[in-house]
């Protein structure tokens, strides 16, 4: 690569990185807390290119116009095609703390789908739940909820499923808030056949995406 490639180079990826960070987009790519450390890195990837700069022929400046323009596309976070090509991720927890007051009580997709498999929903009993996540389709041409879990990044990303029992719009990829209670029983995930436990449906409300969209 030569001087002037590695300047461009540089330039574009020290902008993208501050960009993500200043905006918030950064949080479809790493968890919240790696934020400071993109934003530190960003800068410094500007300072490199800077201290690289040098004479160009015009004609190099004419190289980071593409890449300029996918700076400008708001990048969609994992969705519906990646939670289908991936099994439902859970760990057991050592615990079951008793749910927060309230009727209904909102709780994360991840939380819900752990009680419901290791615990056999006994920590859930009757409360009412409410799970914010983006459909899928299910088996048997029903819908799924699903959220995405991170360990890091994107790259890591996991999908944590639960069967939606009752009439839903499920076009792929709606956000939706569903309020519901528990329901026995589980279904094999044809991708790890791990078990994707139900959630029976009250009441179905399409939502905006969430600034974090990963769990």
């Amino acid at each position: 690569m030569n001087r002037t490639a590695a300047t461009v180079v540089l330039l574009l990826l020290g902008a993208a990185v501050v960009k993500v960070c200043l905006t918030g987009q950064y949080l479809r790519y790493v968890k919240e807390g790696l934020w400071p450390f993109l934003l530190a890195s960003g800068v410094l990837v500007l300072i490199l290119a800077a201290a690289n700069r040098h004479r160009h022929p015009k004609v190099a400046w004419l190289l980071p116009l593409p890449v300029l323009a996918l700076l400008l596309v708001s990048p969609q976070p994992l969705g519906s095609y990646a939670a289908g090509n991936a099994g439902t991720a859970l760990a057991r927890p050592d615990e079951y703390p008793p749910l927060p007051d309230g009727d209904p009580v909102k709780v994360t997709v991840l939380d819900y789908a752990s009680r419901a498999v290791f615990d056999e929903g006994r920590s859930l009993g009757s409360r009412r739940v409410v799970l914010t996540g983006f459909t899928a389709a299910g088996p048997d041409g029903g819908a799924l909820l699903v959220r995405m879990i991170l360990t890091c990044c994107a790259a890591d990303g996991r999908p944590v499923k639960v069967v939606l029992d009752g009439s839903v719009p499920h076009e792929p990829d709606t956000w939706v808030e569903v309020t519901g209670t528990f329901r026995p029983g589980s279904v094999a995930d044809a991708v790890n056949g791990e078990r994707i436990p139900f959630l029976k449906v009250e009441i179905v409300t399409p939502v905006a995406a969430p600034e974090r969209p990963y769990e």
